[in-house]
Formats: structure tokens, sequence, C-alpha cells
């Protein structure tokens, strides 16, 4: 039997925006599910929670890319 890393899975707390051009959603990881090889998401715009398969979480066409956050600077 082939082990999992937890490199395989994105971090907890992370947030993710979908990358299907007719969706805009945008998910945060709340739990990883190791045995079945699971993600726990939540979709931050419609407050719904799912699963998702860690394969979607590499950034292509079909998954999710990770959310750039745009510092803001102060004075």
């Amino acid at each position: 039997m082939l082990s999992t890393s937890q490199q395989q899975f994105p971090p907890i707390g992370s947030k993710w925006q979908d990358r299907d051009r007719r969706a805009k959603r945008t998910v945060e990881v709340i739990r990883l599910d190791p045995d079945n090889r699971r993600v726990r998401i939540h979709c931050i715009e419609t407050d719904v929670l799912s699963w998702a398969k860690p394969e979607r979480f590499n950034g292509k066409s079909g998954g999710y890319q990770p959310l750039m956050h745009i510092p803001i600077k102060r004075r």
C-alpha cells in the first residue's frame, strides 16, 4: 500500500479560488481526511461545506488555485 504524506494536501486554513470561469467560488480548507483522501472545504460565498479530492488543489484547469492576497501598504 502506498503511504500518503501531508505534503499532498493543502494546508488547513488556506484559501483557494475555483479555476472554473463559470463559477465564482472561493473555498477555505478546514479539515483533512488522509484515510479517505479527502479535503473538507467551506465555500465562502454560499456558506456550504463539502468534500474535495486533494488532487484538485493544483492550480490547473478543473481545480483550485491559491488565493493571492495583496499586501496593504501602511504609512
